[in-house]
């Protein structure tokens, strides 16, 4: 029986990706590998009932060489429910670059996008209404 999904993404630099979750969004590292230094390998990242594993691109293609192509291109995006979006995106709109302005969708849900330090698209929602 499915339990949980987690989402492990491939970066640059590890380090640089954690202080952005945490700065930025206020994940906390509960993991890294090794656990301290300049190059760090992966890292888990959690915030309320989320957690976000990364992995630096070298290490991650290492383990699944089928996945060398070269540059890291995104490939997907994560959509990430809120109890206040739009104080969220208050919160945010100077701090980070705007993928897509606040707005309501065709599906009645207030919400936004922004790009991650390594161009990932994160679509922040409202849970309920606003």
């Amino acid at each position: 029986m499915y339990e949980t999904i987690t989402t492990n993404i491939m970066v640059k630099n590890v380090k640089e990706t954690i202080q952005f979750y945490e700065e930025k969004l206020g994940f906390q590292k509960v993991l890294s590998v090794p656990e301290e230094g300049e190059v760090l390998n992966f890292a888990i990242l959690v915030k309320d009932k989320i957690s976000i594993m990364l992995q630096e691109q070298t290490n991650l293609l290492e383990e699944y060489p089928t996945l060398k192509t070269g540059e890291i291109v995104p490939t997907f995006t994560l959509f990430i429910t809120v109890n206040n979006v739009e104080e969220m995106y208050h919160s945010l709109k100077e701090k980070i670059k705007i993928a897509k302005e606040l707005h309501k969708t065709f599906y009645g849900k207030d919400e936004f996008a922004i790009f991650d330090n390594n161009g990932n698209i994160l679509t922040i929602s409202c849970k309920n209404g606003k």
